[in-house]
C-alpha cells in the first residue's frame, strides 16, 4: 500500500436502523503545517502513553483537544477547533442510504440533522485524528503497516476514491417488502 495525498480514510457506522459510512479526505500540507506541532504532540502523546493502533483511533480526538487546550491553542478565530477541526469536519462526507440509493452529505450536515449520535461522533473523529497523526507523522515506511493494523482493529478502510465514487461502488440498495426500511449490504468494497 503507497500513501499520498490520495488516499482516503473509509468508517462504516453501524445503528440499530442503518449503516452509514464516514468518508474523510486527509488535510492539505499548508493545513498540517499550521497545526504541525499539536498534530505532532498528539501522535507523541498516543504513543508515549502506550496508546497505539489498539486505543489511538479511540482517544486521538480527546488528545488534540488536551493538548490543545493546555497549550492555550484550542480557541480563537486561528484555533485548533475552528481552524484545525473545522478543516477536517469539511473535508469529511456521510455516504447513507436515501430515498433513491446511496447519498452524500456533508459531516457537518449530519451531524446538525442528529443523524450521528455522539458516541459514533467520538469515534468517527477519534479515528480521523489517528488516521491524520500516522498518516503525517509517522515514518513513510511504516504507515502502510500502522493504517492495516488500524483498519483490522477498527473496521476502517484506506480508499482511493472520493466520497462520490466511493457512493457509487457500494452495493444497491434494496427496500424489504413489508416494512419499506431501506436494507444494504453490510460489506465494504476493497
Amino acid at each position: 500500500m503507497r500513501i499520498d495525498k490520495k488516499l482516503n480514510l473509509v468508517i462504516p457506522v453501524e445503528s440499530e436502523s442503518r449503516s452509514i459510512f464516514v468518508h474523510s479526505t486527509p488535510i492539505s500540507r499548508d493545513v498540517f503545517e499550521k497545526y504541525f506541532l499539536v498534530i505532532s504532540q498528539t501522535f507523541a502523546a498516543i504513543y508515549s502513553e502506550g496508546l497505539g493502533q489498539v486505543a489511538g483511533p479511540r482517544v486521538a480526538a480527546l488528545m488534540l483537544k488536551k493538548i490543545a487546550v493546555d497549550s492555550g491553542s484550542w480557541d480563537g478565530a486561528d484555533g485548533v477547533n475552528n481552524g484545525l477541526m473545522n478543516e477536517i469536519r469539511r473535508l469529511t462526507n456521510v455516504v447513507m442510504p436515501g430515498n433513491s440509493g446511496w447519498m452524500t452529505m456533508q459531516y457537518q450536515d449530519a451531524i446538525e440533522r442528529k443523524l450521528i449520535c455522539q458516541d459514533d461522533i467520538d469515534e468517527i473523529e477519534g479515528n480521523i485524528i489517528f488516521f491524520i497523526c500516522v498518516s503525517a507523522v509517522h515514518k513513510k515506511n511504516l504507515i502502510p503497516g500502522m493504517l492495516a493494523m488500524m483498519s483490522n482493529l477498527w473496521a476502517t478502510q484506506i480508499s482511493s476514491l472520493n466520497s462520490t465514487e466511493f457512493a457509487r461502488s457500494l452495493p444497491i440498495l434494496t427496500a424489504t417488502e413489508n416494512s419499506g426500511e431501506t436494507v444494504i449490504a453490510l460489506s465494504v468494497p476493497s
